[in-house]
């Protein structure tokens, strides 16, 4: 530590120590770029080197006291455990086809079951996805990990799951603080344990107002929607079926403040031993990120329209006997190459959206937080020792098969 610190030892646990972010916009940006393009002639399997990649670079640009964090998973590790996921998910995909078109007339009670292992697996899988993680993120040589049962977390999610649904999301507080408080628990930096302080009714006294607006807000849509109904019979359906659309703007809105409360909150709460977490982060920030993502999705979809409406011109012009094949129903050797062309112009199309999205939404999201974020009395955490085992990347296979979303 810091000779300040030493000399002021009686007052340390309430120094501060600032954590910084070093990487640079563009290198991570060129990684990105090129890790998505690259995923196209790999069927997208380099996608578990390419999360390596940037995972790499987010820990390893993190500092503590001039200390870097670092990140030790491998894309085969990843690779690995999806390919486990499937193994595991496959024969139940299966089994409830065979069932679906055994019991055609049943087929909806017959994917009910699918639906009810596919829900507690995803929780299993956020479980064991950040076991992995954690045991994958070393700090002064020592690394995180995590003990606990993914099918008791599981258990415990779906409870609360429950009990969000009886309440209209009302208790949503308090499945979050319970919930990150299990996991806390289960956490350790070598020997150290970590623990969660934040309470859902803190939460809830900074958010109840959220959660009224947008229930009144999408309540009030509907209701309009149902007297524009009756008002204009002819266009009932119309009304009906649009009506709520009309608070997703405003939810939209709102989300910046809500993610911005949570995150604050999420991150106070933090402790690893005697080591405490606090946060700085400004509303402003989310909603600077939410309207770069915004305005440069709309940006790029224009300029992608310009381009391919361009292109399709052009190869309108050298094959045109090809289209003419493809509107016949014949897929002669130019028509397969005009198809093949447009489904890569498409997975381009999508591709630049997941860049624009983990470009700020994950790159600038981790900066600013970390920029933001200080963490006190780190001297706590010399005592740390190494402890724990390293975890399979089964669990964030799994995550990843069900297109469950765990983070970076």
């Amino acid at each position: 530590m810091t000779a300040s610190l030493s000399s002021q030892a009686p007052h340390a646990p309430s120094q501060a120590t600032p954590m910084s972010f070093s990487g640079r916009g563009g290198e991570f940006l060129k990684m990105l770029v090129a890790g998505s393009l690259f995923q196209i002639p790999t069927f997208g399997f380099y996608r578990f080197w390419l999360t390596t990649k940037l995972r790499r670079h987010l820990w390893a640009n993190t500092q503590i006291d001039g200390e870097s964090f670092e990140y030790t998973g491998t894309g085969k590790e990843l690779l690995i455990g999806f390919l486990i996921a499937l193994a595991i998910l496959g024969p139940l995909y299966i089994a409830i086809f065979v069932l679906s078109f055994a019991l055609e007339e049943q087929a909806a009670f017959a994917s009910f079951p699918l639906f009810l292992i596919l829900y507690v697996l995803a929780h299993f899988g956020s479980y064991r996805a950040r076991r992995y993680r954690a045991t994958r993120t070393v700090f002064r040589g020592v690394r995180f990990w995590m003990k606990g049962s993914g099918w008791a977390y599981a258990f415990r999610a779906i409870l609360w799951d429950a009990a969000n649904l009886l309440t209209l999301g009302l208790a949503l507080p308090w499945a979050m603080a319970y919930l990150e408080r299990y996991r806390m628990r289960h956490t350790y930096f070598g020997s150290v344990q970590g623990d969660f302080t934040g309470t859902g009714w803190t939460l809830f006294k900074r958010g109840w107002w959220l959660w009224a607006v947008s229930w009144i807000a999408l309540g009030g849509t509907i209701a309009v929607s149902f007297h524009l109904a009756e008002t204009f019979p002819e266009h009932e359906m119309t009304f009906a079926g649009i009506g709520p659309l009309f608070a997703f703007p405003l939810l939209a809105l709102l989300w910046p403040i809500m993610m911005a409360i949570f995150t604050r909150w999420h991150i106070d709460g933090l402790r690893i031993g005697g080591a405490a977490v606090a946060s700085r982060l400004g509303t402003g920030t989310f909603y600077g990120l939410f309207f770069k993502v915004l305005f440069s999705s709309l940006g790029y979809a224009i300029a992608f329209g310009i381009v391919f409406t361009l292109g399709a011109f052009a190869l309108g012009m050298f094959f045109q006997e090809a289209l003419l094949d493809m509107q016949a129903g014949e897929w002669t050797s130019g028509a397969v190459v005009v198809g093949f062309l447009c489904a890569v112009a498409y997975l381009v199309f999508l591709l630049g959206f997941g860049i624009i999205q983990r470009y700020f939404l994950v790159r600038g999201l981790w900066a600013a937080i970390v920029n933001t974020t200080s963490v006190s009395n780190l001297r706590s955490l010399d005592s740390a020792v190494a402890s724990g085992q390293p975890a399979g990347g089964m669990g964030e296979g799994l995550a990843d098969a069900l297109d469950f979303s765990v983070g970076l």
